[in-house]
């Protein structure tokens, strides 16, 4: 079904435009409710700096790349960081939870796990009472929130939106017709800052130049050039397609790929599987970080794990203005 529908946003696909079309009033359901319910609350000001990094889209748009680039520069300047998220495919229920190294991805979700090697992590189900428990904890200079630019119950200082250069905005449309959170032009007049990640193909940064906001590129990177090998890419990411492209971009020999769900659980049959497909066509396997942390220690001996960073041309500028 995921497959399905990225086509549908996403890609110039035959059937794409009827589908689109037929789940239109859907979509006015959900827009119409979404700024209903944004009338209703209170918007709650806290006393600790808020920069929420958010999107627009469905997934894959750069964002945990972008928040991993922002907390090593923003120690750079001797802030105390911490990063409040939701923790996505966790099975932690609790209204505040500190991550901690014996924590698993299946209690806290695989970004939470990325974010807790760099600086204190936490993960909730209300975050209006867990910012409270942090200020309380007086360990926190700036708290960066993964996520949450749709939550209109609480004050952020300042928000920063990801695009994916290749994907843009998709066919333009909101949830279900298209891959949309909120509509276009009232997000971005929301935001201050937007990081589109690799080249504007659809043209975003001239479109939409309003005077609140400033864009910035950024390019992925890799951390380490892997051994030249003839390999077996699979990922279960917002975008598998952008991984494979990366892979192929950076010179790598792919030979052939498999994409699973967003933050899918990988099995030991899925991984028996892939090793042995690896295996049988001579292949390496590799997948992503975010990937490499949800699956089992045992079969991790087996894959390259491809690490990348986010490199944004005049980040010097972007972390002043953030953080004054």
């Amino acid at each position: 079904m995921e497959k399905f529908f990225l086509k549908i946003w996403y890609q110039e696909v035959y059937y794409a435009n009827l589908v689109s079309l037929f789940c239109i009033p859907l979509s006015c359901i959900y827009i119409s409710l979404f700024y209903l319910r944004a009338l209703f609350y209170k918007n709650k000001k806290f006393n600790i700096p808020i920069i929420c990094i958010g999107n627009i889209n469905i997934g894959g748009t750069g964002k945990t790349s972008t928040l991993l680039t922002l907390i090593e520069e923003l120690k750079k300047k001797d802030k105390r960081v911490s990063v409040l998220l939701r923790g996505y495919g966790s099975k932690n229920k609790s209204i505040f939870h500190k991550v901690s190294k014996s924590d698993t991805f299946k209690e806290v979700g695989d970004e939470a796990l990325l974010y807790a090697n760099s600086v204190p992590t936490y993960i909730t189900t209300n975050r209006n009472s867990a910012i409270e428990r942090i200020i309380n904890e007086k360990q926190t200079d700036i708290l960066l929130l993964d996520d949450g630019f749709q939550d209109r119950s609480f004050h952020k200082d300042k928000s920063l939106l990801t695009i994916n250069g290749k994907r843009g905005f998709g066919n333009k449309m909101c949830l279900p017709a298209g891959p949309l959170r909120e509509l276009i032009r009232p997000a971005l007049k929301s935001a201050q800052f937007v990081i589109i990640v690799g080249d504007d193909l659809h043209h975003i940064t001239e479109k939409y130049d309003y005077d609140n906001l400033e864009f910035y590129n950024a390019n992925i990177k890799a951390v380490d050039v892997l051994d030249q090998k003839r390999y077996f890419a699979f990922s279960g990411i917002g975008n598998n397609d952008g991984f494979f492209d990366t892979l192929k971009n950076k010179g790598y020999d792919l030979k052939k790929n498999k994409s699973f769900p967003d933050h899918y659980q990988f099995t030991r049959k899925d991984l028996e599987s892939l090793v042995d497909m690896a295996k049988t066509e001579n292949l390496s396997l590799i997948t992503t970080e975010k990937d490499y942390v949800r699956i089992p220690e045992d079969y991790r001996k087996n894959i390259d794990c491809f690490k990348i960073k986010l490199e944004i041309p005049n980040v010097e500028k972007l972390i002043r203005k953030l953080i004054n």
